[in-house]
């Protein structure tokens, strides 16, 4: 007879004798639980056993091959920031300022190119993030290092070391001086700060220029940070107790993910650059070192002048030390269970019925046992407390069901934005169909929308409300969208856009029909929340991975939109879209009226200055995209008057990056408001702290005596006793306001003046040296010193152009 069977038939015969007393109760409670306890002992003893022989092994080879594919994904991402780095120092060294004119050119003279060298190498070295320094080494027409400031050489030992950069290596190389240049650090023992040769040093990137010159004369040398370069190889080991590094085809180490490396580290290290060796044909592999099995992943990454190798080692340890112990546990436990249930037909007593006697307890607070047991039994008290379980569990699905809306939503707006890209398509599938979405036989279609026009209802909302104006549009963008499409998914970015995921049958003309939504669309936006809406429509496609690379594509396409056009489609199919031939010209009059304004400290016309500017740019139907790197090349031009005058950016802006809030800014109004309140205003706010305005005020009526008598004869000393002071006090005064020299002020006015007649007359070289205040052999060489070409070349190339 089955042990269940005999447990039924012991409780029906207590039941039907009449003798169903406590204590016969007590005793078929534990027979009961013995029974129970001996059954359920032998599967978990079979489940320990299994688990520990057969479960450990696969989820090593599961874990493997989910390492290898993680890793060749990071391992892609080092090789583009560590590409983009090379793409863009190349990009520098073929730049004309870096060009042969640097070989004869007088720096200390010409400080005006000094300046703009220094300047360009602070931007090279903001412009990425694992960038540390930049430097520019020049050999002839003497030795001069460029980082933060001009510095002459005079050392030979510093000399012979940076000279190094150009005998050594290709046109363009890296070097790491702790595996790649031990005689270096030989011969600079005696002043190692000179160069990197310690074992934290970083790698360094160098490019001999001119860029096109098979005869060099510099080097722009970038020194990346090392413990950048160190969290970045980090990514490629998911646990801590993992190591990773670079090596190059010697098998030097370049750089480890592991700041902190002991002896220990690099015993395995040195191991496991021997296992890569012995594994050269593949590129995964298990490998055990001290009583741990590591999952080691390597690779290559071409460089631009040698192949480096990456290595890769997470601990399987950490993923399969719990399922052991788990499994040990179950067999520990299995086999404590018979031993238990051995023990209990022997010392079986009353207290084995008090656990169910607590839990009745637990189930009726404040009942007594006598009216439990006239009522229900103890079974029964558990199987309502089973019923009221079920009865909430009903609840919370319910409560789920109410929930899944923002749940599907969720899953696509991380679809979308790539971070499922560990997801094959079936996997992504089957979980769109687990949230009650179709999409076998269907076809996928990726809307982006962007509201613009928000600085026009300031009286209905405040420049806070995006979240709220956002959320209404998004509420319109679903009830237009019901009349058109059975299947969509509203995603809301609560920064005046959004984006929406339509699915249709394969055979339904999608496209066409997202069009005329789009066009009800914009007529509803406008229409309630008086706003214009730029719509941008991608490509149909047919499996869920291609949406990710889609919305990138949109977010790139969105900044072609025309500023001044109000609402409209950007379709990407469409290539006169993103193709257009005409274009906003850059104002160059207006923007050196403005930066005159500014450098004189005129609030009020600077202002007005900035309006003209900006409505010029967007007076001839520019995209979002110009009119964004036009005002970027206008901060550009004030950042230089700030150094010019004295103001550093950084300091002045609180280190904050201008250039990145400003080109996140859409609409041409933001854009004014933004540079009148964040840079033009804390600009004036500073010059008027430092000037004094008695000198403000010489250096004024000088400037404009400078600009009506530019013709004439004019010398700093004349213009010193027109405003009863010295020379030499007129020239500081002049360069503190102005942040110019006083002849190169008189210079620029001139310039400026000439090329203005060169433009718009007709009148002979020598008329126009005359008309500016130079004799006509002192003029031509000028104006070639200032403009890089004679004045008939500069003519001819105007009138050609």
């Amino acid at each position: 007879m089955e042990p269940t069977s005999r447990v039924r038939d012991m409780g029906r015969f207590f039941r039907l004798s009449g003798r169903w007393t406590r204590r016969q109760k007590g005793r078929f409670y534990r027979n009961s639980l013995m029974l129970i306890l001996l059954i359920a002992s032998i599967p978990g003893l079979i489940t320990g056993i299994v688990m520990y022989g057969l479960v450990v092994n696969q989820m090593e080879k599961e874990f493997n091959q989910m390492h290898q594919n993680q890793i060749e994904n990071r391992a892609r991402n080092v090789d583009d920031q560590l590409a983009y780095l090379e793409m863009t120092l190349s990009h520098w060294a073929f730049e004309p300022r870096f060009g042969n004119a640097l070989r004869t050119l007088d720096f200390v003279y010409f400080f005006k190119e000094t300046q703009e060298i220094v300047t360009t190498l602070y931007v090279l070295q903001g412009s990425h993030p694992l960038i540390q320094s930049a430097q520019l080494y020049l050999r002839e027409p003497q030795p001069i290092l460029f980082n933060r400031e001009y510095n002459e050489l005079k050392d030979e030992a510093q000399i012979e070391a940076y000279d190094r950069y150009l005998s050594m290596g290709n046109h363009v190389y890296w070097t790491d001086w702790e595996s790649g240049q031990q005689e270096m650090k030989q011969s600079l023992n005696s002043n190692p700060s000179l160069l990197h040769t310690g074992a934290s040093d970083a790698l360094v990137l160098v490019h001999k220029i001119p860029g096109e010159s098979v005869n060099p004369f510099g080097a722009l040398i970038i020194t990346l940070d090392n413990q950048k370069i160190a969290s970045l190889l980090k990514t490629l080991t998911p646990y801590d107790e993992g190591l990773t590094f670079l090596m190059d085809a010697e098998g030097n180490t370049l750089i480890t993910g592991n700041t902190d490396v002991g002896a220990k580290d690099s015993a395995f290290e040195q191991q496991l650059k021997e296992a890569v060796a012995l594994h050269k044909d593949r590129h995964s592999f298990l490998f055990k070192y001290e009583d741990q099995t590591y999952s080691v992943s390597s690779g290559s990454l071409s460089r631009i002048d040698a192949d480096w190798t990456y290595v890769s080692a997470a601990p399987l340890t950490s993923v399969t030390s719990p399922v052991k112990l788990v499994s040990k546990i179950i067999v520990i436990a299995s086999i404590g269970s018979l031993v238990l249930g051995l023990l209990l037909s022997w010392f079986a007593s009353r207290r084995i019925y008090s656990p169910v006697a607590r839990m009745v307890h637990l189930l009726t607070p404040g009942r007594n046992e006598a009216s439990t047991d006239v009522k229900l039994d103890e079974f029964q008290l558990l199987e309502q407390h089973w019923n009221e379980l079920t009865s909430d569990r009903l609840t919370a699905h319910r409560q789920l069901q109410e929930q899944l809306p923002h749940l599907r939503d969720s899953f696509v707006l991380q679809l979308i934005q790539g971070h499922l890209y560990a997801y094959n398509e079936q996997d992504l599938r089957r979980r769109m169909t687990n949230l009650g979405f179709e999409v076998e036989g269907q076809q996928f279609l990726l809307l982006q929308m962007y509201f613009t026009g928000h600085v026009t209802l300031r009286e209905r909302f405040g420049s806070r409300d995006t979240g709220l104006i956002t959320f209404a549009a998004v509420n319109i963008i679903e009830e237009v969208a019901k009349g058109y499409f059975s299947q969509i998914s509203v995603m809301n970015f609560h920064d005046l856009s959004s984006a929406m995921l339509i699915m249709a049958p394969e055979e339904y003309p999608l496209k066409p029909q997202a069009l005329l939504w789009g066009e009800e669309l914009m007529e509803v936006i406008h229409r309630t929340l008086k706003m214009q809406v730029t719509v941008v429509v991608s490509r149909p496609a047919v499996t869920l991975q291609e949406l990710p690379s889609l919305f990138v594509e949109m977010e790139q396409a969105v900044v072609y939109r025309s500023v001044e056009a109000g609402s409209q489609i950007l379709d990407l199919n469409d290539e006169q879209c993103f193709n257009q031939t005409e274009g906003a010209t850059y104002p160059l009059g207006l923007e050196r009226d403005f930066i005159q304004a500014l450098r004189l400290g005129k609030r009020d016309e600077a202002e007005r200055g900035m309006e003209q500017f900006l409505t010029e740019v967007t007076r001839t139907d520019s995209t979002e995209f110009q009119v964004q790197q036009m005002m970027l090349q206008l901060l550009g031009s004030i950042q230089h008057v700030m150094l010019q005058t004295g103001v550093i950016p950084y300091q002045l802006f609180g280190g904050c990056n201008m250039y990145e809030r400003l080109s996140s800014i859409r609409e041409p109004a933001q854009m004014m408001q933004w540079m009148k309140e964040k840079v033009i205003r804390p600009y004036m706010q500073e010059i008027e702290l430092r000037s004094q305005e008695p000198l403000k005020q010489v250096v004024e009526r000088t400037m404009q005596y400078i600009d009506d008598n530019y013709s004439n004869d004019i010398s700093l000393e004349a213009c010193a006793d027109l405003e009863q002071m010295t020379p030499y006090a007129l020239s500081k005064a002049f360069k503190q306001i102005s942040g110019m020299n006083f002849i190169d002020y008189l210079t620029q006015v001139r310039m400026e003046n000439a090329k203005k007649l060169l433009r718009e007359t007709s009148m002979k070289i020598n008329d126009v040296a005359s008309a500016v205040g130079y004799q006509h052999s002192y003029f031509n060489r000028i104006f070639k010193k200032q403009e890089g070409s004679t004045p008939s070349q500069y003519r001819d190339q105007w009138f050609t152009s």
